[in-house]
């Protein structure tokens, strides 16, 4: 029988990527359920004590990313200062999640319409593995992916305005955690 776990993420391509990383890796062992989508960093780090206390009666998982933080082990020390409890996971996506859809690099390369040779190979390196993505996307031979995952020029976002749909079609489909 699964065991139930409760999730959290800063937004909603975070919780795709954890449902799909939980279902390749525990998939016998655990039940994805509720998942806490806190709209930011700064939110989840307000709500991370709270979710500790909720480990009692039920494990989590927290995914967030380190950003421009040191180093996860800090991070971690910095948002729960008193220790997790045994049924809390916080894991920490170096730089950004989407460092871990670029690590797939074969996959994400056909996914976004570009040569293999383009990817990072170490893509925790990247200082912003986000914008790697949508730059990467700018070269697609696909006009869908040009247009849904980089920025209209001009715009003052940083990502296309379905970055979330195509990643999350890449994510159920292709990635592999």
């Amino acid at each position: 029988m699964k065991r139930p776990v409760s999730l959290a993420v800063e937004g909603t391509l975070d919780e795709k990527v954890l449902r799909r990383l939980l279902d390749q890796v525990a998939g016998e062992r655990l039940e994805p359920g509720i998942c806490y989508v806190q709209n930011g960093r700064e939110r989840l780090k307000q709500n991370t004590p709270r979710f500790n206390q909720a480990a009692r009666f039920q494990p989590f998982v927290i995914l967030a990313d380190l950003e421009a933080d040191d180093c996860a082990p800090t991070l971690i020390e910095d948002w729960l200062p008193a220790g997790a409890h045994p049924n809390l996971a916080l894991r920490i996506a170096v730089r950004k999640v989407e460092s871990w859809l670029l690590a797939d690099w074969r996959a994400c390369a056909d996914f976004l319409g570009v040569s293999e040779r383009l990817l990072p190979r170490q893509p925790d390196n990247e200082p912003d593995p986000k914008l790697a993505l949508v730059n990467l996307a700018r070269r697609s031979r696909s006009r869908h992916i040009r247009d849904d995952v980089a920025p209209v020029a001009g715009s003052t976002s940083r990502v296309g305005r379905n970055y979330v749909g195509q990643l999350t079609r890449f994510i159920l489909q292709g990635w592999d955690a």
